[in-house]
């Protein structure tokens, strides 16, 4: 693919709204550009629920010596307030004289999953003699649970990969090689439904209090501090419950987010939290449950490995200066693919910057365009004869 056709199929997916849904449009569409290809592509759906489906796409001999994979998500986060946006957040308009691409999903991270499909039909079209499979795994949900890299690490699509990139952005298209896991919960303080004019009755709202104190004092204080990516983070990020300003609330149910640090697993945090639990429980009238909603494990490579240093020179060939190695304080679906029985070395490696999440995000066109060569060289390098 040329230049100007890379920007039209990032246009094309952004125009595809996939707020947390509707991932299967995407499938579709991506389905018809490797149609021409026949039985040079082998192209697989794996649906998840009504109008969502992850998909694998692989083409060259299975039976090579090495298999390269590549990974993006499809699903894009909320819009925020609909009216702060500048434009139509599903235009993919180009702008500031052709520098950017404008658009929800534009740097989270639809412009690394174009430019990974961008790098296989290249391929085919230039009939390039691959020596080794190159597998692209499309996945659904990452931003509300990372569900399709779930299945597709269950249905073990990942276990004979020798390297995985994921295309999810890194700041001035750095190498990430580490990055934090995440646990979301939810938690319920049960309160007793009373008139606000009665004392002693059960408030569940003060015993939620004494939770988000205790969760905080324990989980914000753990002593491992790795080095470059700090502390465990613990935060209440939702609360919800009571009927009307003069009843006390039968019950109050709050989220909480944290990021976990690889001097830890999921496990260890969990076993944390089920002491904070255990120990409010324990207190007069404090009646509490916890349900787990998303866990997943922090990602922890060696940044002495000569695969990543080989994406670490040939990125900085590529954009004319010096690329570093880094770890990222957030998480992707290499928390789900590092539970593959075999893992394969990862690495994170996309355009974006700190529009991702926010009103108006947009993508500079230079930084992915010199993405799609990146991921292009790479396979090249490992997968050519």
């Amino acid at each position: 693919m040329n230049q100007q056709q890379q920007i039209k199929l990032l246009q094309h997916l952004i125009q595809i709204p996939t707020i947390d849904d509707h991932e299967k449009q995407v499938v579709d569409y991506v389905a018809s550009l490797f149609a021409p290809y026949g039985e040079r592509v082998r192209f697989t759906r794996i649906p998840y629920q009504g109008d969502r489906e992850s998909a694998v796409i692989s083409i060259g001999p299975t039976d090579g010596n090495f298999k390269l994979g590549f990974s993006g998500h499809m699903d894009v986060v909320n819009l925020g307030n609909p009216a702060a946006w500048h434009d139509d957040p599903f235009s993919g308009k180009l702008y500031d004289h052709d520098t950017k691409i404008y658009g929800r999903g534009t740097t989270d991270m639809k412009s690394g999953l174009a430019g990974m499909i961008s790098t296989l039909l290249t391929l085919l079209e230039e009939n390039v003699p691959l020596s080794g499979e190159l597998r692209l795994l499309m996945s659904v949900g990452e931003e509300t649970g990372q569900w399709g890299s779930e299945e597709l690490t269950k249905q073990g699509y990942v276990d004979d990969l020798d390297v995985l990139i994921i295309g999810e952005d890194t700041t001035d298209l750095n190498i990430s090689y580490a990055s934090n896991g995440d646990i979301d919960y939810t938690v319920t303080s049960q309160g007793a439904v009373a008139r606000t004019d009665q004392v002693g009755v059960l408030n569940a709202i003060d015993n939620m209090y004494d939770f988000i104190n205790l969760a905080n004092q324990k989980l914000r204080n753990l002593p491992r501090v790795d080095p470059k990516m700090g502390p465990v983070i613990h935060n209440i990020t939702m609360i919800s419950g009571g009927d009307q300003i003069n009843n006390m609330p039968s019950k109050v149910t709050a989220r909480g987010n944290i990021r976990i640090n690889p001097l830890y697993t999921v496990a260890d945090i969990q076993a944390v939290l089920t002491d904070v639990l255990n120990e409010i429980n324990q207190l007069p009238r404090h009646q509490f449950t916890l349900q787990y909603d998303y866990l997943g494990e922090p990602v922890m490579g060696d940044k002495h490995n000569e695969y990543l240093l080989a994406a670490q020179e040939m990125m900085s060939d590529i954009v004319g200066h010096r690329v570093k190695l880094v770890t990222e304080s957030g998480t992707t679906d290499a928390s789900k693919f590092s539970q593959s029985p075999t893992p394969p070395v990862m690495l994170v490696a996309g355009p974006g910057n700190a529009s991702a999440h926010k009103v108006n995000e947009y993508v500079d066109v230079a930084e992915y365009l010199s993405a799609c060569e990146f991921y292009e060289r790479f396979a090249r390098k490992y997968l050519t004869k």
